[in-house]
């Protein structure tokens, strides 16, 4: 099977199953909004993204590494080292996890009081102290094994697996959802739901690895030798440095507004804004997923020129797609809100406007990140990001005091594009790589015309699901004419799939 096939079966088994996936995760904070106050909500959101901050220390980039290793090894038929290299992780993984943790619980009356609860919008301060250990002794700790597991079958390059990962794992956290709040758990639902699944993924997906992907492991010898751990490090330790940023960028916007502005601004921001507007990158998501295992065999057998190629035709894709979804979602969130949520969540409707064209880079951006890291370039992603995190703090702390999610959403944009100009200096040093600015500025130009139709029929139509319905389908029946009539998009190149 060659390269195109492959991204192109890679790509639309993870595409499928991210679709798939997309409202279960959708309904989940559709649930959580309807069966908790906006504050407890917030709470929840508010524990789960300090852990996503230092989850860093957990991984050590060492996930990233088991990405890399195992195609790199697989080429070089060394599976003993594929072994080696995953014990070594999961060990060291698990030991941080554990020291880690220890070290929350000793300050956690300090990041309670000082952080979370910093503006007395929860008065129970057991019942948070009873959240965060919870979270950070049981969710903590199993996520980055369960994570280890899922990034294993990802270095395999076992897509069709690999793209049911995210699928199984959002649907096995409704069902708990569901179960934990119908027996009265409330509060602790999402908190317990998210740990015992993270349990339940460990053994399904270890049960699969160990008999259908990786038999020989038992019987592959353990060669665990001071080369083997300092390449490893040495790829891992900028990724972890890297990581930190993106988790900056990915997190700071919750942790501001959490210190500033309180939970209910998180529950808006976390539960509404960012999870409606993320469905944009579910394109670029399932590319990713195959693109850094794939750009790492290219570019280890000299095939620089083919991964340019098809990494250009990629991001055009990407960007193509994410264009008019992004108009939609920016044109009728108060909508969407009312449709979904609650007018309760009406306030989280201008973050989400401004967040969804947004997306529009960070979907580009983590692409480009996974070649980056693919071929061995993990010191640039590093850079970037931490440039792009500064920004992201310096610009939170000036607007989110003042303006809140509005200016965490536009912060958080300004970010992605920032840090989309800077990675396309060091993809023309490193793969030859033009920006195609032509046909960006084309589907841009399309997509704002798009909109001439639905201000007309705006003020023909009264019921307001219908005028969405009506819009949507007028709007991207004229973005389509648009993209081929400017040959922004080649029908005979679609016929033929020709990713690459």
């Amino acid at each position: 099977m060659d390269y195109k096939e492959r991204m192109i079966k890679g790509t639309s088994w993870n595409f499928l199953f991210l679709i798939l996936a997309a409202p279960i995760g959708y309904f989940v904070r559709i649930l959580y909004a309807n069966s908790l106050t906006k504050v407890e909500v917030g709470l929840f959101y508010a524990i789960l993204d300090l852990i996503g901050m230092i989850a860093i220390f957990r991984s050590l980039g060492l996930n990233n590494a088991v990405i890399y290793f195992i195609p790199k090894f697989l080429v070089q038929n060394k599976k003993d080292l594929i072994k080696s290299t995953l014990i070594s992780v999961l060990v060291i993984q698990i030991l941080v996890a554990i020291l880690v943790a220890f070290i929350m619980y000793l300050v956690s009356p300090l990041i309670i009081n000082n952080y979370i609860n910093n503006q007395n919008q929860f008065g129970d301060f057991q019942l948070i102290f009873n959240l965060f250990i919870t979270m950070i002794f049981g969710y903590y700790i199993f996520d980055g094994i369960k994570s280890i597991l899922f990034n294993s079958i990802q270095g395999f390059q076992r897509q069709k697996l690999f793209s049911t990962c995210n699928f199984l794992n959002i649907l096995s956290i409704l069902f708990l959802s569901l179960i934990f709040l119908y027996w009265g758990y409330g509060v602790y639902s999402p908190v317990l739901a998210y740990t015992f699944n993270s349990i339940l993924m460990i053994g399904l997906y270890g049960i699969i690895f160990f008999k259908k992907i990786f038999p020989e492991f038992f019987n592959e010898k353990f060669n665990l030798s001071k080369k083997l751990l300092k390449d490893i490090f040495s790829y891992s330790m900028p990724i972890m440095f890297g990581s930190a940023g993106f988790i900056v960028m990915g997190y700071l916007d919750s942790i501001c507004l959490t210190y500033f502005t309180g939970l209910d601004a998180v529950a808006d921001y976390r539960n509404v804004a960012m999870p409606t507007v993320l469905v944009l990158s579910y394109f670029a998501s399932a590319v990713c997923r195959v693109m850094l295992p794939m750009s790492t065999e290219m570019w280890e057998k000299g095939e620089k020129k083919n991964l340019s190629d098809g990494l250009k035709k990629i991001l055009s894709y990407s960007f193509i797609i994410s264009v008019p979804f992004a108009v939609v979602l920016a044109h009728f969130p108060t909508v969407l809100i009312n449709l979904f949520f609650n007018e309760n969540y009406l306030t989280a409707a201008i973050p989400m406007s401004i967040l969804s064209f947004g997306i529009i880079f960070l979907s580009m951006n983590n692409i480009i990140f996974n070649v980056f890291n693919g071929i061995g370039k993990p010191h640039i992603s590093t850079k970037i990001l931490y440039i792009g995190a500064l920004f992201n703090l310096i610009s939170n702390l000036l607007l989110i005091p003042k303006f809140g999610t509005v200016g965490a959403a536009f912060t958080t944009t300004l970010s992605y594009v920032l840090i989309q100009v800077l990675q396309a200096h060091y993809l023309n040093k490193f793969l030859d790589y033009k920006f195609p600015v032509k046909k960006f500025a084309l589907s841009v130009a399309s997509a704002i015309i798009s909109i001439i139709p639905l201000l007309i029929i705006k003020e023909m139509v009264s019921n307001e699901y219908l005028l969405i319905l009506l819009s949507c389908i007028l709007y991207f029946i004229m973005y389509l004419l648009l993209v081929f009539l400017l040959n922004i998009l080649n029908l005979n190149e679609l016929k033929s799939f020709k990713l690459w």
